[in-house]
């Protein structure tokens, strides 16, 4: 691939995302960044959500299914991300609204003029609170926009007060978009695709073109960028020569307390493949913050938190199968950011070497008490859970592995079984439901939860 810039991002959003919202104020800095060509592209969210059954349904918004901790949760993960964006957000009384007749006014309106309309819809819907869908509050959007008076201003203006701005070309625009991103892979908005990207897929095929989906994944965007400007394809960000980790957002650095320690609480359980990830990047944390970081690991029985909060005990069937396969090509993403930025800094970490497990779900209760026995089979068992693809459900294999590790199996093992043990086991999955964790690879720090490998950055 020769190197160049201009690289087209196509971006889908709905104004009713909240998290489209935010993604639309960064995608013009990004793009200036890499000299991207973005392609605004309005959808149907609900439209998606019809089309890929998802269990809200097309009228629902996706919290709608999330139990009680899981949608405080977040909640407070979004409210950080506007803050630490500075970016204007007043929730509106209703939500979801319907947001067709704004979408089909931006395909009315020429394509220069669509990124600034764009942002005056979202102030609509998520600064001032008006109803997106009336024709009074369209006018004001395009009004806000300070469009040089010209025949196309007035055309504009006339065709929102009779309505026809809602014509069948710009019906067929907005379905044919929508259309677009189902068939890219999108479970929702915001969704990225960039039709350039070359990548293997996890049955080791090669592919071009390729979707993201989250204003949480924008840095794989623009690291994806950065290296087709530099002529490398998506499986050579480790080459890149921007640093990855100064694309990643965090929140406002703070120095820890003059002679005090600050304690991180690792929340996981070996069943969880995202807990697994979030583990792989404890050590770097350790190295960054140093000795006064003090890493507390918190086993706990993923299941039977499930069962307390009302949660699914296998959350991967509870969604819709087009968000079910994102998640695994997601979590693959990861796999290669955190192996990337391991090259990039001197490979100082054990390279990831994720494998899905054949025998999944895997029953972990002896796992977790093996771990509460021996702390330090920690690593040794993660890596037969998530990279060697043992059946670690099976007591023989457990113990095999165990002694692999050149630790004594059956007085581990005996001692896992102990009364005291399994009292600690549950006494921990009660902590973990009293502490508002709702998954495993939840990490607690002053206080606030927050969840995923995928968030160690906002620490």
């Amino acid at each position: 691939m020769a190197p160049r810039s201009g690289h087209v991002v196509e971006f889908h959003y709905d104004i009713s995302c909240p998290f489209a919202y935010i993604a639309s104020t960064k995608i013009e800095a990004l793009a200036a960044r890499t000299g991207a060509k973005i392609v605004w592209r309005p959808v149907l969210l609900g439209a998606i959500y019809r089309a890929t059954k998802a269990p809200q349904g097309a009228a629902g918004s996706a919290s709608d299914v999330f139990n009680p901790t899981k949608k405080s949760v977040s909640s407070r993960g979004f409210q950080r991300t506007i803050a630490r964006h500075g970016i204007p957000h007043r929730e509106p009384a209703q939500h979801p609204q319907k947001t067709t007749a704004a979408l089909r006014l931006l395909y009315f309106v020429p394509e220069k003029l669509r990124p600034k309309l764009t942002h005056e819809l979202f102030k609509v819907y998520w600064v001032h609170n008006e109803p997106v869908g009336e024709k009074a509050s369209l006018r004001k959007a395009f009004d806000r926009c300070q469009f040089p008076a010209s025949e196309l201003r007035d055309r504009v203006l006339a065709a929102i007060a009779d309505g026809t701005f809602e014509g069948s070309d710009q019906r067929h625009q907005l379905e044919s978009s929508t259309d677009a991103a189902v068939q890219r892979g999108a479970p929702g908005v915001p969704s990225f695709w960039l039709p350039e990207e070359i990548w293997t897929d996890g049955a080791g095929n090669r592919q071009q073109g390729r979707l993201y989906w989250g204003q949480d994944r924008m840095q794989f965007v623009e690291a994806v960028l950065m290296g087709l400007n530099e002529g490398k394809t998506g499986d050579s960000l480790g080459q890149v020569s921007t640093s990855l980790t100064s694309l990643t957002p965090r929140s406002r650095r703070q120095a820890m307390p003059q002679g005090q320690e600050v304690k991180l609480e690792f929340w996981y359980d070996f069943s969880s493949p995202w807990a697994f990830l979030g583990w792989t990047q404890l050590a770097s944390l350790q190295r960054q913050f140093g000795d006064r970081l003090q890493i507390d690991m918190k086993p706990f029985l993923l299941g039977i938190l499930f069962r307390e909060i009302g949660a699914p005990n296998l959350p991967m069937a509870a969604i819709s199968e087009q968000k079910r396969n994102y998640m695994r090509l997601d979590h693959g993403d990861w796999v290669r950011w955190w192996n990337a930025i391991n090259s990039q800094e001197g490979t100082l970490d054990r390279k990831i070497d994720f494998y899905w497990a054949d025998v999944f779900p895997i029953r972990t209760p002896t796992v977790l008490k093996a771990v509460l026995a021996e702390p330090k089979l920690c690593d040794v068992l993660y890596r037969a859970c998530w990279e060697r693809n043992l059946n670690m459900s099976d007591d023989k294999v457990l113990a095999n592995v165990i002694s692999e590790a050149d630790f004594d199996a059956q007085a581990i093992l005996a001692t896992a079984n102990s009364d005291k043990i399994k009292q600690e086991l549950r006494a921990r999955t009660k902590e973990a439901k009293d502490s508002g964790i709702y998954k495993s690879g939840n990490v607690t720090g002053r206080r606030e939860v927050i969840w995923s490998g995928a968030r160690t950055k906002s620490l």
